[in-house]
């Protein structure tokens, strides 16, 4: 019986170490799908743990507010080490799993005290220490798997519902997404003021005077998760708009692309036509030419056209119509804007490749090209492609002033043009090589940018 004191102690540590452990292991599994690597979240888990532990331990009294404060510090300031990908993002998961822990405790402890109740009524129980001291270590191990319970639906629920997961998170959306969570943050401070306050002034807990306290602030709590899911919902519904405006702005980009080959096909077709017309006042020239044995004058007529014919003749011939416009039209570009154009591209004849497709790829990459280029020195612009066994392969390379900044998760570059409908020429291309089971590489070499396309054809 003289130990019974020293039992209490040791299962009290128990379990703090277990309700530790427990939200290290949750602190982990929430942020674990926002991680590239698995053993960050480990590394994340592992240094919250460390950090409640110290606090633990330390000789004297923290408020468990400020005690959960720095445990969740800690395990961000590893996280962002360890990966510095979307700050904003990992700000907002930081301070969700610190409210969830605060949620989880305020709902599982209301059946938790029920029991303790209970057990203090009992004449029986409590006027046998072993048996209270037995009791008391079965509510609590309840109490704990109660609480991890809690925390896996609460953390399965926001995992479930945060679909956006690997993409970046702005400053501006932050704003949005974190103050319904301060207003929050702002109530577990005030009932943590509350029951502190009551306690240094009665020496009694509140809720021990006052049943509807625990109640009041389960209710709070609940009520604070369901607006932490409604904000996550509202966050997925502004992405999802912003990938439709994506969508819209890639279509709109294809409907200009085709509008403008229609427009170079019909100029053609006109010249095509004028050409049919005078090529009829020719013959009737050149034929009076011969009837009147005047031969000096039909040759040096005769040279005079195929001069004016070599200078009309300038097009670009890649062995497809389609793809002879966009090269023309980007040729005629590349001249007006002084950029040296060399083309050796070759349409792959006897494949089931969409000219258009083709064409969207040629006219996204060399119009990328072309305004890269603009801005050096000497600027030039060259594509080729070539087919190895089954992948054709489009090569587009120019000269380019700076570095690339490559997005860490699609691995684009990022653009630096403003505006929804800039940016996404490269996703295009992406976009139609993947349509043929390939994909696309970016390459600099000091101040040369090299993009490759792959096109897998049978």
């Amino acid at each position: 019986m003289e130990n019974i004191e020293m039992y209490w102690e040791v299962l009290s540590c128990i379990v703090s170490i277990a309700f530790i452990g427990i939200k290290g292991y949750m602190f982990c599994r929430l942020i674990r799908p926002f991680l590239s690597n698995r053993g960050t979240a480990k590394a994340v888990g592992a240094s919250y743990v460390s950090a409640m532990m110290i606090m633990y331990f330390i000789p004297y009294e923290t408020e468990s507010m400020i005690a959960y404060a720095v445990g969740t510090v800690s395990a961000f300031a590893v996280m962002y080490c360890l990966d510095r990908r979307n700050v904003e993002q990992k700000i907002f998961l930081a301070l969700v799993m610190y409210l969830l822990q605060w949620i989880a405790h305020g709902v599982a402890i209301i059946p938790r005290n029920v029991v303790l109740k209970c057990m203090d009524a009992s004449d029986y129980i409590s006027t046998r220490p072993m048996l209270l001291f037995g009791c008391y270590a079965v509510e609590e191990v309840f109490y704990i798997i109660l609480f991890f319970l809690l925390m896996v639906f609460l953390v399965s629920i926001i995992d479930r519902v945060y679909l956006c997961k690997k993409e970046n998170m702005s400053w501006k959306e932050l704003g949005f997404m974190i103050a319904p969570l301060l207003s929050v943050l702002l109530g577990y401070g005030v009932f943590s003021f509350f029951s502190t306050a009551y306690l240094s002034d009665t020496g009694r807990y509140i809720w021990n005077a006052h049943i509807e306290y625990e109640w009041i602030r389960a209710l709070y709590q609940m009520i604070s998760y369901i607006s932490i899911i409604a904000v996550i919902v509202s966050y997925q519904s502004i992405k999802e708009s912003h990938r439709k405006e994506k969508e819209n702005a890639l279509l709109a980009e294809q409907v200009a692309s085709m509008e403008s080959h229609i427009r170079e096909v019909e100029s053609l077709y006109r010249d095509i036509r004028g050409l049919k017309h005078d090529m009829g006042n020719h013959v009737m020239v050149l034929e009076n030419l011969v009837q009147k044995n005047e031969q000096q004058e039909a040759v040096r007529y005769l040279s005079e056209l195929k001069k004016q014919l070599d200078e009309t003749g300038t097009e670009v011939k890649s062995g497809n119509p389609v793809t002879d416009v966009v090269l023309t039209e980007k040729q005629k570009e590349a001249v007006g804007k002084e950029i040296a154009f060399v083309c050796d591209f070759h349409y792959p004849k006897g494949t089931k490749i969409n000219a258009f497709d083709v064409s969207a790829i040629v006219n996204n990459a060399v119009s990328n090209a072309i305004e890269a280029a603009e801005k050096c020195d000497k600027p030039y612009v060259h594509i080729k492609s070539y087919r190895k066994k089954n992948a054709y392969m489009i090569e587009v390379s120019n000269n380019f002033m700076g570095d690339i900044v490559l997005n860490e998760e699609n691995r684009l570059p990022e653009s630096t043009k403003n505006g929804s409908e800039h940016g996404f020429g490269l996703l295009n291309i992406r976009k139609v090589a993947q349509r043929y089971f390939g994909d696309i590489d970016i390459v600099q070499d000091e101040d040369k940018f090299i993009l490759s396309i792959m096109l897998m054809v049978e």
